[in-house]
């Protein structure tokens, strides 16, 4: 039998009325009475009276009943206790990260935690992009997730500060503001401006390219494109600039593109996020240790091997 079977036999044993049981179990009353009738066809006979006084166990139905309760019962608690366990010490954690610094930095709490939970697993299993760093979480692919902030999201946590950075900006290398050896958010209003955003009304990529300069001029986003390597050939064809987060321009270092610091940007943290409705005491855990390890602080430019 299958579950839902057994628990409208034994729902309408306590309510002995097709109509409250329905509304007990979010049903509607003719799905109630297909259901008990599949059950009927597997027994091989009535288990209930139907009459114009309502509904009654017959003697097969009340022996059924005191069958299949207790049994029903240790089964669900069976299930209740597996699924607290799973929300304890032990099990599974799966990492994903937006920049491959964050990444790094995650590894490194993961052994951490791992040596104190031996029961413990931490997997690294992906690295979100930039067009949709949230979309692991939606799609339940990642437990914990490693990004820059901001995060506005409905049932998101924001975690502890893991890592900090400065914000620079791409340039072709050659460029005015290469030579100039830094840039500015005016600077945005003069260049065609390159966006790794496949929505051009996010959040996310207003905190990091603002519609207008300090000066109030607007600033165009010239390209929108889905992914960091896209918007790098992009710079380094000198079809644009655009700001980009220290541990990109880290990891992506080319003939033809440069990165110099942006003036008066704001310092970018990333953070541990995770679902609300996926919530274990597990990742709390793993929180605790990254808040009580500190976030890293990533210098630029970067220090030489």
């Amino acid at each position: 039998m299958e579950r839902q079977e057994i628990e409208t036999f034994l729902v309408l044993c306590e309510e002995l009325h097709f109509g409250r049981t329905a509304k007990r179990l979010h049903l509607s009353p003719a799905r109630v009475t297909q259901l008990i009738q599949k059950v009927e066809r597997r027994i091989g006979a009535p288990l209930f009276e139907r009459n114009t006084r309502g509904v009654a166990l017959t003697d097969l139905g009340r022996r059924f009943q005191k069958d299949l309760g207790p049994a029903h019962q240790a089964v669900e608690e069976s299930i209740r206790r597996t699924a607290q366990a799973a929300k304890g010490m032990s099990g599974e954690l799966r990492l994903g990260f937006l920049g491959t610094a964050n990444g790094q930095h995650l590894d490194a709490l993961a052994r951490e935690f791992e040596a104190l939970r031996p029961r413990t697993t931490m997997r690294l299993v992906l690295e979100a992009q930039i067009g949709d760093h949230l979309r692991p979480l939606r799609e339940d692919r990642a437990d914990v997730l490693a990004v820059p902030l901001p995060v506005v999201e409905n049932g998101v946590v924001v975690g502890p500060v893991v890592l900090r950075e400065r914000l620079l900006m791409a340039v072709p290398e050659g460029h005015p503001i290469a030579q100039r050896g830094y840039g500015t958010y005016e600077d945005l209003a003069d260049n065609p401006v390159v966006v790794s955003s496949q929505d051009d009304d996010s959040y996310w990529i207003d905190y990091f390219v603002p519609r207008r300069t300090p000066s109030g001029r607007a600033i165009e986003r010239t390209h929108l494109v889905e992914s960091l390597q896209a918007g790098i050939v992009l710079v380094v064809a000198g079809r644009g600039i655009g700001p980009i987060i220290s541990q990109f321009a880290k990891f992506n270092q080319h003939p033809g593109i440069a990165y110099v610091p942006l003036e008066h940007a704001p310092v970018v943290e990333s953070v541990l996020i995770w679902s609300a409705a996926r919530e274990t005491d597990l990742i709390r855990d793993f929180a605790r240790l990254a808040e009580a390890a500190g976030p890293v602080l990533l210098d630029w430019p970067p220090a030489a091997a």
